[in-house]
């Protein structure tokens, strides 16, 4: 398949597929870097509550704000 038709199908996906197919995509692009695999486990450390964010609020967060 070639990345015309991968973008032609991306293009039919519901918005939340969309979505998902992004997140995959992301996932393929950080499995193998490990400067962001540090930073995201030094986020999932981080023990200090000023830096949490309430489940509900970063659920209304990405289901509101336009993707880049």
């Amino acid at each position: 398949m070639s990345l015309t038709q991968l973008q032609n199908e991306a293009r039919s996906l519901s918005p939340t597929e969309r979505r998902r197919f992004m997140a995959f995509l992301v996932s393929l692009q950080t499995e193998q870097d490990e400067q962001f695999k540090a930073l995201l486990a030094a986020k999932i450390n981080d023990r200090d509550p000023s830096h949490w964010v309430e489940l509900d609020d970063l659920r209304r967060q990405l289901e509101t704000e336009p993707l880049p």
